[in-house]
């Protein structure tokens, strides 16, 4: 997954990709650590399919933006539009169920 440490870049990369799996990590989060590891692994396996995250300690106006009030939190975005969100406790199986479906 590509660091992405800006509100520009991010929303650079969401208008240009069809489909985004975007991952939110809050700082000293060792939950975000280990599920940015897996959600990672995952998106290996969709290559189609852009991946990034970033640190809201870094970009603060992600929070704001994503209405993201807990990390972690990953989004799957089509055309821009949410159509995926788990935070805390991510569910690989059905995040991996929906990346099926979109990016067979």
């Amino acid at each position: 997954m590509k660091h992405l440490t800006n509100i520009k870049d991010i929303e650079q990369a969401l208008a240009e990709n069809p489909l985004c799996l975007f991952f939110i990590k809050a700082p000293d989060c060792g939950v975000c650590d280990v599920m940015l590891d897996k959600v990672g692994r995952l998106a290996d396996r969709f290559p189609t399919v852009c991946s990034f995250y970033t640190d809201i300690r870094e970009e603060p106006l992600t929070a704001g933006r994503f209405l993201v009030f807990s990390g972690p939190t990953v989004l799957l975005l089509m055309d821009g539009k949410e159509i995926y969100r788990g935070s805390g406790f991510i569910h690989l199986e059905e995040l991996e169920m929906k990346l099926g479906v979109y990016a067979p």
